[in-house]
């Protein structure tokens, strides 16, 4: 029989220190049979009386003070090891890795951090830009926990969350003709300067699959890689721009307005995890709060402007 047992130097150091089977089998959530049964199989397997009955006080032995001043710092550490094993599994007083596509990054992305940080202060949270590659790398990596993509997604090995669904929309300077549609067609883009991202990206691997299926083609005069110099870049040389709606609704230039495109192409938006989410409060919350914010949006719910901060990409 092995006589040192994380069980046994559990039971025998509560029942030490409250001189109490009853009291030490209350503190640790065990019956009174239980905790006697293992402190008579930690005296048998040890060969040591360490306790004595005196008027129904259980006292402790000699051997029972020289092996509680040497268990007690293990015991100890063992009560701070499960302490920190139960605020990994809730979220709490640990860490919290988020990687997000630009488009997401305002008002959904930062929104969910300020409260996941409002419910748990002592969370350590840190939060990146990236490309889906990006994500899935920084996951094997082991440097993000949690993803936040848009678009259709062809990943091995990640589980995914569907957080939500967005469209895409045209940028047009106020001076072009197409300016006064009610909406816009991939068809009316065809003679105007277009700006558009290339299908490296989420929004324009949507766009090239729906227009692939529909037997379309755009050729965009300039095709660019990240969202949020669409535009900017859209402003300076007056063309025209897909892009997708919180794009648009965050960063449309002066002298823009906003189009539907017809036939409406819409996106879902995923939050990624290399394994379930599982029992983790802080991505848990985080992947609800991400969810609702979408709802929010879908339900007509706009944040004021005024309120958003100019975010950078990368």
């Amino acid at each position: 029989m092995r006589p040192l047992t994380l069980q046994r130097l559990q039971v025998f150091c509560a029942v030490y220190e409250h001189e109490s089977i009853t009291t030490a089998a209350r503190s640790m959530k065990l019956s009174q049979p239980t905790v006697s049964r293992h402190l008579r199989d930690f005296e048998a397997a040890l060969g040591l009386t360490l306790f004595v009955l005196d008027r129904g006080r259980v006292i402790p032995t000699a051997e029972a003070d020289s092996i509680y001043n040497e268990s007690r710092f293990l015991y100890d550490g063992l009560n701070r090891l499960e302490n920190r094993i139960e605020a990994v599994r809730k979220g709490t007083g640990t860490r919290l890795s988020v990687m997000t596509v630009g488009l997401l990054a305002q008002h959904f992305v930062s929104g969910a951090i300020s409260r996941i940080k409002s419910d748990m202060p002592n969370l350590h949270i840190s939060v990146d830009v990236g490309t889906l590659g990006q994500q899935l790398q920084a996951m094997k990596n082991g440097q993000a926990e949690i993803g936040i993509v848009a678009g259709r997604i062809h990943a091995e090995d990640v589980q995914l969350s569907h957080l939500g669904r967005g469209r895409l929309v045209v940028l047009v300077p106020e001076e072009m003709e197409i300016a006064t549609k009610d909406q816009v067609s991939l068809d009316d883009l065809r003679n105007v300067p277009l700006l558009a991202t290339t299908t490296r990206g989420p929004i324009g691997r949507v766009l090239s699959d729906e227009m692939v299926e529909r037997g379309m083609t755009v050729d965009p005069s300039i095709a660019v890689n990240s969202l949020i110099l669409i535009p900017l870049l859209a402003r300076q040389m007056r063309m025209a721009a897909i892009v997708d709606e919180f794009t648009a609704y965050f960063s449309t230039p002066p002298g823009f307005v906003v189009k539907p495109l017809a036939p409406k192409v819409n996106f879902d938006i995923y939050a990624i995890t290399a394994g379930p989410v599982g029992n983790k409060l802080a991505a848990q919350n985080f992947v609800a709060y991400m969810r609702e914010y979408l709802a929010n949006w879908a339900r007509g719910d706009r944040p004021a402007l005024r309120e958003i901060p100019t975010v950078s990409n990368t």
